[in-house]
């Protein structure tokens, strides 16, 4: 006979499974992601029993950042030689968003610091959800500020590229062409990371150890696959569904309430971004169009999309989204562990 809880789990599963289907069809930027949690957030809004084991959670984390340090390429790094100074300023502009998010949640939505760190993060949405989870974050809250940042660009993202004629290109990141030993060493970064950084006592050891050891070798030119489309999209549907499981017992008025802060907080580090990559296009000879486009707060895949229908320096807009990507994934690590005052539920 089914226990109950694994039941709930099949239910969970079920329901998860549809709502990322539905938005990766759509092209929704993360639609895995995002589709599945939605789906299980509203049905456990709804009193639906939903749940998800805890061993299959290492799993998804593991998959997850083998895929993300996939990104830290030679080509990214090189990136940093051609444009220095509209690097810094992106650099100062992350900053100035984070604090402003940071603040907005913490002042008027009435976030605890690890939960107003983590909901104002300007991208790397796989990354933030993982490591908000692991440092204790109210999950509700971050899942509702990032799911409110991605679902604002696609609402406009359509526009965008119907403008330019262009749909999102399916994924950027490309499984490559190496042999069997690449796949060996690709498959065996997950365990031997993961193995590693328990062993260093780091947050998140199944997710981080995976991304630094897999980030290690594609920057050393020693890998350029990443994991397959498919196995990453089934990953990020389950960290998806495990976070809808976190709306259980959240009072729907409560969550309600939050979205003026988050939107508010949205608004202004939308401002910021687009303010100085105006300027930092500008100076940097690529125009503020591309400039706007490499500093907004947004979905990666969609902005780089259009400025490739638009010509609006493409290897630009891609070298500061993928080095931002970058450097939240360094700081969440370093930082979450240094404002973590337990976090106080809905």
């Amino acid at each position: 006979m089914i226990s109950q809880r694994t039941r709930g789990f099949l239910e969970t599963a079920a329901i998860g499974a549809a709502g990322a289907l539905v938005l990766t069809l759509l092209q929704v930027p993360a639609g895995g992601l995002v589709g599945a949690m939605t789906a299980v957030a509203v049905a456990s809004l709804c009193g639906r029993p939903t749940g998800f084991p805890v061993p299959l959670q290492a799993v998804m984390f593991m998959v997850v950042g083998a895929s993300v340090g996939a990104a830290a390429t030679p080509e990214a790094f090189r990136s940093i030689i051609a444009w220095p100074m509209s690097l810094a300023i992106l650099l100062v502009a992350t900053i100035l968003m984070y604090a402003a998010g940071y603040w907005i949640f913490r002042r008027f939505g009435h976030c605890d610091p690890v939960t107003a760190f983590f909901a104002a993060a300007p991208g790397a949405l796989s990354a933030v959800i993982v490591m908000a989870e692991s440092e204790g974050a109210v999950m509700s809250r971050v899942a509702s500020a990032q799911a409110l940042r991605v679902a604002v660009i696609t609402a406009g993202s359509p526009f965008l590229l119907t403008a330019f004629h262009l749909h999102t290109p399916a994924h950027l990141s490309a499984t490559g062409d190496q042999g069997w030993l690449a796949w060996t060493l690709l498959i065996a970064s997950a365990p031997l990371g993961w193995l590693a950084a328990a062993r260093l006592k780091w947050p998140s050891p199944a997710f981080l150890g995976p991304m630094a050891l897999s980030g290690a070798l594609h920057a050393a030119g020693l890998l350029t696959l990443s994991p397959p489309r498919a196995v990453v999209l089934v990953a990020s549907a389950g960290l998806g569904a495990m976070v809808g499981t976190r709306f259980r017992g959240v009072n729907p008025g409560h969550l309600l309430s939050f979205f003026p802060p988050a939107t508010a907080s949205f608004t202004v580090m939308a401002a910021i971004g687009l303010t100085a990559g105006w300027a930092a296009g500008a100076l940097s000879g690529v125009g503020p169009m591309a400039g706007m486009l490499a500093f907004a707060p947004g979905s990666m895949d969609v902005l780089i999309a259009i400025a490739l229908a638009s010509g609006q320096g493409p290897a630009y807009v891609a070298a500061h989204h993928t080095l931002r990507l970058l450097g939240v994934m360094a700081a969440l690590p370093w930082i979450g562990p240094r404002i973590r005052p337990a976090a106080t539920p809905d």
